[in-house]
């Protein structure tokens, strides 16, 4: 029994390997399947290079879209860097100037003042002169020319009263800061379009005087509101001759508003560029003409730098204001200032 036990197990290997040889046919079947499998492993492998290499490049571009914003943004540092030192610079360039215009305006201001006060000190000594000669009582004095106990010449009055135009409070007066003169003049016979017409004629003419500068015209008109803007630039003349010239540049605006039997003439934004050695002051009408810097502390005197500009000034005032008038009609009458 033994032996038969044995001799089965020596065989039941060959049985087995007898029973699984393949067939031709199954064999093309298996091999099918394999190549189907190796297919199907082929496309997952391309399909993962496929996406490997879309993750490389979104992810090389990202680096390079970053690497091109970062530089990007170094240049506009760089050139904000530039652009505030460039500001600095000319902010501390304008500064200096502006230290400097002040230094000319202060020095001008205190030359005049010193002045003032040594034609002060003279008329108090010609007072004190004048009290000390007087009070003498016996034997003969000298007679001194500046002084006198007769009564003021008229021209002597008409001198004062001239002055006084110019030394008046309300001789330059300002609307809410602001130097400004205004003037309405009724003409009831025309109406607002005649009015217009005239004070645009008027002004156009007055840019074309001998004394304008390039850049002096009407720069605005509304003739359904009869109203007219002109920028005037031209050269006011303190002092003339055959050695010298004494003017500045001198711009200011004129502003026209017509309505029917009236019309107003409004003078402001006054400024001057005066040259003098070479060097040119720009001046705004506030802080030279006005009451407060070309007067004295009494109100009685003119300095006498600042005073030129402030007399030169009203008389050319004086000189459009008529001139517009009688452009309007020689009838017109004013009825404010």
């Amino acid at each position: 029994m033994k032996k038969i036990l044995v001799s089965i197990l020596f065989c039941f290997p060959l049985i087995v390997s007898a029973q699984t040889v393949l067939t031709p046919q199954q064999e093309l079947e298996q091999a099918q399947k394999q190549l189907e499998a190796a297919k199907m492993a082929l496309e997952q492998a391309k399909m993962k290079a496929e996406q490997a290499k879309a993750a490389a490049e979104k992810k090389a571009k990202a680096h390079a879209e970053a690497r091109a914003k970062a530089a990007e943004i170094q240049k506009q540092i760089e050139a904000t860097k530039a652009e505030t030192a460039r500001l600095k610079q000319e902010a501390e360039r304008v500064q200096r100037e502006a230290a400097h215009q002040a230094e000319i305006v202060a020095k001008q201001r205190a030359e005049a003042e010193a002045a003032q006060k040594v034609a002060d000190q003279k008329v108090e000594q010609v007072e004190v002169t004048e009290q000390q000669a007087t009070s003498s009582h016996n034997g003969w004095i000298e007679p001194k020319p500046t002084i006198t106990s007769q009564p003021a010449t008229t021209a002597m009055k008409a001198a004062k009263e001239a002055e006084s135009n110019y030394i008046s409070a309300s001789a330059v007066p300002e609307v809410n800061g602001k130097i400004q003169w205004s003037k309405t003049y009724l003409v009831p016979s025309l109406s607002a379009k005649e009015l217009y017409d005239k004070a645009l004629n008027f002004l156009n003419v007055l840019t074309q005087e001998e004394n304008q500068l390039e850049n002096s015209k009407v720069v605005l008109v509304n003739p359904t509101e009869h109203s007219i803007l002109a920028t005037i630039h031209e050269k006011l003349v303190f002092s003339s001759s055959l050695l010298a010239l004494d003017q500045t540049k001198f711009r200011y605006a004129l502003q026209v508003k017509c309505s029917d039997g009236k019309a107003t003439l409004t003078m402001s934004r006054l400024t001057y560029d005066y040259k003098q050695q070479d060097q040119v002051t720009h001046y705004v009408a506030e802080e030279w003409i006005s009451n407060r810097v070309a007067l004295n502390k009494k109100g009685t005197r003119m300095y006498p730098i600042s005073g030129k500009f402030r007399r030169g000034t009203i008389n050319r005032k004086n000189q459009i204001f008529e001139g517009f008038k009688q452009a309007l009609s020689e009838g017109a009458v004013s009825i404010s200032e």
